[in-house]
């Protein structure tokens, strides 16, 4: 079977792109991880011109998860599902096709997650926060790092991303230009994490003409998010905490769990953690074992005949 040219593909990628960024409001990642999803589902069908879309039928679009579920785990193939669905929702309204596809696409069966989040007890976050030597260059980088993730809940490359104007020292703001959900957003800049990160610039940060706030010192360049990450791993071996995923998103789920224990509400993590549905903190409510102990009704005894 004859590709379909990969420049018309192009135009349909880069349009779909532009309305995930601009309208649906996704960060660049994320709308690249969808275009990713569709350039493949174009190009397995083939389809070249966006009035193709026309000629999709139900049956090609099982036809084509059947393929991919030959190479996917089941939770990887519901996330292709789901950009399939929203790219199909887009087609309709740009006309390219008039039929509401998204809803023929087959629902993917995958084992629900029960699972609370891993997360550091408040004993354990003391130890990893006192690790790091406050004399040192790379040590004052590490606890300033390590602080916007666990009192803040920043993400890995938030951190890295973080740039010398984002701080606002006057108005006690730390602001987030380029967050997973692609809006900006601003954050108090507690005592105890400014203290740290002005520690760090005064006295641990080499002189350059990079604006990120943390940077790797031989050679002197930007972090990126797994240095980030690699940061919180090296300070979890030396404390000797042993977790199933150690990195930086760790000390995000920390904050939020402790919130929770603490009496705080789902939608109280939710905004601090920059979710954009509520949905995405009710992991959380499974870290909360002694509420639920507490409102677990007993099992009723069998009545006396």
């Amino acid at each position: 079977m004859k590709k379909a040219p990969a420049k018309h593909r192009q135009k349909i990628l880069q349009s779909y792109q532009h309305h995930l960024c601009e309208v649906v409001g996704l960060s660049p990642k994320t709308s690249q991880n969808h275009s990713r999803d569709i350039s493949h589902f174009l190009e397995a069908l083939p389809i070249g011109q966006a009035t193709e879309l026309a000629k999709v039928t139900p049956a090609k679009l099982t036809s084509y998860l059947t393929a991919r579920s030959a190479h996917y785990q089941p939770a990887s193939l519901r996330q292709v599902a789901g950009s399939l669905r929203q790219f199909l929702r887009f087609a309709q309204q740009q006309g390219w096709t008039s039929q509401a596809l998204s809803l023929a696409v087959p629902k993917i069966a995958s084992r629900a997650q029960h699972a609370p989040p891993n997360y550091l007890s408040e004993q354990q976050l003391d130890l990893l926060l006192e690790s790091w030597d406050r004399n040192t260059a790379q040590g004052q980088r590490d606890l300033a790092i390590g602080l916007c993730l666990a009192r803040l809940g920043m993400r890995g490359a938030e951190v890295a991303r973080l740039l010398l104007e984002d701080l606002d020292w006057r108005e006690g703001i730390l602001r987030i230009n380029q967050s997973k959900n692609g809006n900006p957003a601003q954050l108090p800049l507690l005592a105890e994490v400014g203290e740290s990160i002005a520690t760090y610039l005064r006295a641990g940060r080499p002189a350059c003409s990079y604006r990120q706030v943390f940077l790797c010192h031989q050679p002197v360049r930007a972090m990126g998010a797994k240095a980030i990450s690699y940061v919180i791993q090296r300070a979890l071996r030396r404390c000797g905490i042993q977790v199933p995923r150690p990195g930086a998103h760790l000390l995000r789920h920390t904050v939020a769990s402790h919130l929770v224990q603490n009496g705080a509400s789902l939608k109280e993590v939710a905004d601090l953690l920059r979710h954009r549905h509520l949905n995405s903190s009710a992991v959380y409510a499974h870290v909360d074992v002694a509420h639920l102990r507490s409102v677990a009704q007993p099992w009723p005894k069998e009545a006396t005949l």
